[in-house]
């Protein structure tokens, strides 16, 4: 063969391959491929997604094997894949600030792999979230489109507590048995009773309301919540899972910012528990997982602009008063720590901190994993304020209840550190920074809708007002419209609206 004819021969081989795609792309599909193809896609709903973004499992079930059937089974199969992998919706569209990782996935290469293996179904399956809370959002919802038809609304009127008794109390009743929190109804006219007080507290307890066992205003609000509503919280929040890293780590920190709530996790299980403050109004707490490098004891606070410059003016008007709450004056030229009255504040540039101490506003510990946003977890002086139902109270890092319990947990990963070394540490008042030879990755989530240690789910205040941006992002992609573009006004109230 000469030359020329190698190299046509050479071209005309790579333009059939080009057109015919990769090896593994071109597998057929037997008819049990296609059986557990059907099945997977007739499910795609239970994950909260829209089956007509799939092709029709009747569809793919009555072509005849061949080109045609196998071409609409790959794209059933990568479309199914991509989504219960990475998500219907890219969260950047509707988080600013998102800057948690995303998976990189070789679709093709599982496809083959399960063509060969004969595990479609599983294959597909497997690319959902396997956490526990996935799997009880997906009960949930199947549970949720049986109650549709099901609700009835509480009439309002004033307060329900025990004694009461009439039409209002026999709803919220058979509200509260709906929801699985009584075990049987009663008859009409029934009074108020404390079995149906410890429903509605397990109820509020759900909710994160008050739990005074009484129906007032909010807990009515949230009792007649429509159906429909649930329904598509419940949607978003299995959206949400799947935009998580499926490998959050062997020991990791989680933080639910709707919840108020930080998880240290170790082995697959939750081995504490704290309350937590969050980001309040325009300084709202961001999405995002870094790994924790440090913690510092006793820290310093450094204060940022915004939050240093009262504490400037302050210097000027009443010093004594500033050094009494343990700020310093600092000359940002030279670092070190100046006088107020010897303070050149015509020419010089200044920048407060508070150095350690009962009202350090870092309180006794930061938790710091570096990242953009320049957001930490740490102590609090108003500890006081963990108590309040409602905890958007910080600027913006997350403040968290029994930080000693937390350092101690985090520092059991290290080697050399006791309690008793640790406590000293706390209790002599230096500043120590402590370096972490095992970083333990932090992930800054947000889910209005989560499971309890039982399995069931229960529905958290969207604080963030975050739950309508996404939600009709979802409902636009289901009709084909553009998931952000055609809803600005819903997507700017979620992102910029006060809580």
């Amino acid at each position: 063969m000469g030359a020329r004819a190698f190299f046509t021969t050479l071209a005309l081989c790579a333009l059939v391959l080009a057109v015919a795609g990769p090896a593994h792309a071109r597998q057929a599909w037997s008819d049990s491929h296609i059986a557990d193809l059907a099945d997977a896609l007739s499910e795609a709903w239970t994950h909260g997604l829209t089956s007509g973004h799939y092709p029709a499992p009747e569809a793919v079930l009555a072509l005849s094997a061949g080109p045609e059937r196998d071409a609409l089974a790959r794209e059933g199969f990568m479309a199914l894949a991509r989504d219960l992998a990475i998500g219907r919706i890219d969260p950047r569209q509707l988080e600013p600030d998102w800057t948690a990782p995303q998976r990189r996935l070789d679709l093709d290469m599982a496809m083959a792999t399960a063509l060969r293996e004969n595990a479609v179904f599983a294959t597909l399956e497997g690319f959902s979230p396997s956490h526990p809370d996935y799997m009880a959002l997906r009960r949930e919802l199947i549970r949720r489109h049986a109650l549709l038809r099901a609700h009835s609304p509480i009439a309002g009127g004033p307060r329900l507590g025990l004694g009461d008794s009439g039409a209002r109390v026999d709803a919220l009743r058979a509200r509260l048995h709906q929801e699985g929190l009584l075990a049987r109804l009663a008859p009409p006219d029934t009074p108020f009773d404390d079995m149906l007080r410890t429903a509605l507290i397990r109820f509020q307890a759900r909710h994160n309301l008050a739990t005074d066992g009484v129906v007032g205003p909010g807990t009515l609000r949230e009792l007649n919540t429509p159906p429909r509503h649930r329904l598509d919280q419940v949607r978003a929040n299995l959206e949400r899972w799947r935009w998580v890293p499926r490998d959050l780590g062997e020991r990791h920190i989680r933080v639910n910012l709707a919840d108020y709530r930080l998880e240290a996790w170790s082995g697959g299980q939750v081995e504490r528990v704290h309350r937590s403050m969050i980001g309040r109004g325009y300084n709202r707490t961001p999405i995002f997982s870094e790994d924790m490098t440090f913690i510092e004891i006793n820290p310093v606070w450094y204060t940022p602009t915004s939050l240093g410059a009262p504490w400037l003016r302050r210097f000027q008007t009443n010093p004594g008063y500033a050094l009494a709450s343990g700020y310093r004056l600092v000359d940002q030229s030279t670092g070190r720590v100046v006088n107020p009255s010897q303070a050149d504040w015509a020419n010089g540039r200044y920048r407060v901190i508070q150095v350690p101490g009962r009202g350090n506003s870092m309180g006794e510990v930061k938790f710091m994993f570096p990242n953009i946003h320049n957001i930490y977890i740490h102590d609090t002086p108003h500890r006081a304020l963990f108590d309040n139902v409602q905890r958007n109270e910080s600027s913006g890092c997350v403040r968290v209840d029994e930080p000693r319990e937390l350092a101690w947990w985090v520092l059991q990963g290290e080697t050399g550190w006791t309690r008793e070394a640790m406590e000293e540490a706390f209790d002599n008042g230096r500043t120590r920074r402590v370096w972490l030879r095992n970083h333990i990755p932090v992930h800054i989530l947000y889910f209005t809708a989560v499971s309890d240690r039982f399995g069931h789910v229960r529905f958290i205040h969207d604080i963030y007002s975050r739950d309508a941006a996404l939600i009709a992002a979802l409902d636009a992609d289901a009709r084909g419209e553009s998931a952000v573009e055609d809803h600005a006004e819903v997507l700017t109230a979620a992102v910029q609206g006060s809580p």
